[in-house]
This record gives structure tokens, sequence and C-alpha cells, in this order.
């Protein structure tokens, strides 16, 4: 669910059949820990010293330069004459696309409605998309000697403390049509993300931004094309089967990030009509 512009997105036919299993090994703990500790202390500081919203975006910005830039540098294939940089790099899943997000609040956009509304859409998207890309972490080797690891971690450590900010500083009175306007932006994306696949896949080369092609790593539990342990009769409603996990799981996440605040203004709305 993230930043494909630092390879979140492994989409190689290729992928390791083990590739699960790089998950929580002990340079990735560590790699947490650190993350974590950057998460707590740029959110205690932006709370603690009510960062403005444009400061917070300027740095924002200034992570996604860096990022940008070390993953051309790093990364671009120089062949025949010509540099290169990989289709998989593209800023196309969920959390590179706050890339764009980003750059529009800071430097173009002049409607505070329109502010209200990506901000809203941004919060359970970084806050959740951010923190399962540093759960999942498909960017290998997991070494401090690969350039991606500091790209991909420093990106969605960011990105989670940017969601955390949203709320925390009170940016965006959360209520029940901006979830849905949260809800359809989402589904737009991802289904768009189909024809981003189709368009973007060469060859034995496989695009998977939104993982909307098959799942994010191999032997997932819950994000597979069996249905309930069970291997179906064609791949093909195995993968329409995964599309309907994929799209309830994103419901279920966006919604419980949602409902601390939606029960909270139903029962100030409730206290007020007693009153």
């Amino acid at each position: 669910m993230c930043y494909n512009g630092f390879r979140h997105a492994s989409s190689r036919k290729s992928l390791p059949a083990n590739g699960a299993r790089s998950m929580f090994s002990s340079m990735h703990l560590l790699i947490l820990v650190f993350c974590a500790v950057f998460i707590v202390a740029i959110t205690v500081y932006a709370v603690k010293k009510r960062v403005p919203l444009r400061k917070m975006l300027s740095f924002m910005v200034g992570v996604t330069i860096f990022g940008e830039l070390m993953k051309v540098f790093s990364r671009i294939i120089v062949q025949d004459g010509a540099a290169l940089l990989s289709v998989e790099f593209l800023p196309l899943h969920l959390c590179s696309i706050q890339i764009f997000a980003l750059w529009f609040l800071r430097f173009f956009n002049k409607s505070p409605q329109t502010e209200k509304t990506l901000l809203a859409f941004m919060y359970p998207t970084m806050l959740v998309g951010g923190a399962a890309a540093l759960l999942i972490a498909t960017v290998t080797p997991i070494s401090l000697a690969n350039p991606e690891i500091y790209e991909y971690f420093v990106y969605h450590a960011s990105v989670v403390a940017f969601g955390l900010y949203i709320p925390l500083t009170k940016q965006v009175d959360f209520t029940w049509k901006r979830l849905g306007k949260t809800m359809a932006i989402l589904a737009i994306l991802f289904f768009f993300s189909i024809y981003f696949n189709a368009m973007f896949s060469q060859g034995i080369y496989r695009a998977n931004f939104f993982y909307s092609s098959f799942p994010p790593l191999p032997g997932l539990p819950y994000l597979n094309f069996s249905f309930f342990g069970r291997t179906l009769s064609s791949e093909k409603l195995g993968w329409i089967w995964y599309l309907v996990k994929l799209v309830f799981l994103g419901f279920v996440v966006i919604l419980s990030c949602y409902a601390p605040f939606l029960i909270k203004n139903a029962r100030i709305k409730k206290a007020s009509d007693i009153a």
C-alpha cells in the first residue's frame, strides 16, 4: 500500500518465494525501532510546538526531494548511451502518490475546502499505509548497504508522522461526509491502478501499483488468492476474491481511523440536543 518510488511494490515476477520470511529480521526490527523514535520525535515536536500546516508541508516536501534524488541517482540504469529509471520506481502507489498531494497543498492549492478534503484522505491512508509499509518492508535486501533502505524507511516514517499530525493538531473535522469522500477517492485510485499496471507491465516485469495485480508478498495469511484456504477453480476467480478481501480490508481500516472522531461527534451532538 505504499511508496513505489522507493520500490515498495516489489512488482517483479521473480519475487522470491520466501520473501515474506525477510520480515522482522534482526536488521528490520532494529530499523523499526529507529523509525518509531523518529516518528514519535517528529509528532511530539509538531504537536507541542504547534507547527503550522504550511511548515509541516515544507518538511514533507523536503523529505520527498531527498527520497526522489536518492532514488534516481542510486537506481537509474545507464547503458547503450541512455539513462533509464525502472518502471517499478514510478510514484503510483498509495503512499507515493501522497507526493503529489503534498506538493499541491504546499505550492498550488488556494481552496480551503480542497485542503480539508485532501487532508481527510491523507490522514488514514498515510497513517495506516505508511505503518503497513514499514512492517511489510518489501524492499530487499534489508541491509544498511542498500541505499533503498534510507529512501524507503525515512519516507514512510515521515508519512506516518504526518498522518498522526493531521488529527492531533485538529487540521480537519472528520465527518461522515468526509469519510464518504475519502472512500470515493481511494476507490477511484484503486480502480485506475488496474490500468496503470497494464500500461507499465513489460515482458516478464509485472507492475503492481496499489497491489491490485497480486499480493505485496507471497505467503501472506489474508492477502492471497485462496478462498478460506481453498484454491478456487480458476486463477481469475482467485484474483477477484483477493480484490474483495483487499477492498474490504481498506474499508475496515479507514472506517476504524474515522470511528473515534465520528463517535465523538455523535456524542457531542447528542449532548447538545439534550441541552
